[in-house]
């Protein structure tokens, strides 16, 4: 028998983890993230076709192109024709997560051919790390019930048997969670990092200057340049970043700052790019992800009426629960 103390840690993980909450919001969550990774990060498939042909052989095999190269003769996968044939069948799967048809396989398809194009195009000695934490989530949504509202399954299901699924689940938040920790520790281990390195020097606006004057130069920027030059100003941005990083695990654990902070992140990265060319577009809409989603109690009227349209006679009640 489990101990109090053990049994009073499970019942906390659980709560945290798998509380019974709507599913509309981890539905929404889904076609906003799917969407986002079709249109928005969709992968050049004349850029990898062309990694995979003028190149021999990989500089730094990340590992699951390692995995790959072992299971795959390399003249087989990596040549013109066979990333064609796994480009379209990556977009084929993210079509139906998105329309939510076989829900849960065509989302864990789509997110595997994320990883092998993002872990492709860095295995020739280009690695950043824009991509993970995305990615990761990603791969999140095929182990949840993400199909199970606004999709196609559930609206097949609901003519075939003539009942409603259950609008509650106890697994429809946790890849939202996850999200969010993982970018409360992203942002954090850079905010350190920043300070471990450079210590309270770093905030004295000119290692920002240095930092956005280098990059607006090489990419042609004007805001940059602009930006570069007013010191008081890189003063307020480089104390405002540090105090961004360092205090954004404040809204795990006092939930109604967390919108406030998923804001500031989608207008940091806005900036980041605006004013430096930092490409971290999928840390903005994850971001959005978490200020639309991860309030349960907080669903977007859009995702209600998308709700109410998808089920023909009305709005989907919970299922009763057995007594």
């Amino acid at each position: 028998m489990r101990s109090a103390p053990v049994r009073r840690w499970i019942e906390l993980w659980n709560t945290h983890w798998f509380p019974t909450t709507t599913m509309l919001n981890l539905a929404g969550a889904r076609i906003v993230a799917v969407a986002g990774a079709l249109f928005w990060f969709d992968p050049s498939l004349a850029y990898h076709i062309n990694l995979a042909t003028k190149n021999t052989h990989f500089t730094d095999a990340q590992p699951l192109i390692r995995l790959i190269d072992l299971l795959v003769p390399r003249d087989v996968l990596f040549t013109s024709d066979g990333i064609t044939v796994v480009y379209w069948l990556v977009r084929v799967a993210g079509v139906l997560a998105l329309v939510g048809l076989w829900t849960r396989p065509a989302l864990f398809l789509f997110a595997l051919g994320d990883w092998f194009f993002v872990s492709h195009g860095y295995s020739y000695a280009d690695v950043h790390h824009t991509q993970a934490v995305f990615a990761l989530f990603l791969m999140a949504l095929p182990f949840a019930p993400s199909g199970a509202s606004l999709s196609l399954d559930a609206l097949l299901r609901r003519r075939r048997t003539g009942v409603a699924a259950e609008a509650t689940s106890d697994l429809a938040i946790w890849p939202l969670k996850f999200a969010h920790i993982l970018l409360a520790m992203v942002y954090f281990s850079t905010g350190i990092s920043k300070l471990l390195s450079g210590g309270l020097a770093w905030m004295n606006g000119y290692t920002l200057q240095n930092h956005i004057l280098s990059d607006a130069i090489t990419r042609n920027i004007p805001l940059g340049l602009w930006v570069s030059q007013q010191h008081t100003l890189c003063i307020l941005l480089s104390v405002g970043t540090i105090a961004f990083e360092l205090f954004f695990f404040v809204s795990l654990f006092l939930p109604r700052t967390a919108p406030l902070f998923f804001l500031g992140g989608m207008l940091f990265h806005t900036g980041l790019y605006l004013v430096a060319g930092h490409p971290f577009f999928e840390f903005i809409l994850l971001n959005g992800i978490l200020l639309l989603f991860l309030d349960p109690g907080r669903s977007p009227g859009w995702l209600r009426r998308l709700d109410t349209l998808a089920l023909p006679g009305g709005p989907r009640k919970e299922a009763e629960q057995p007594t």
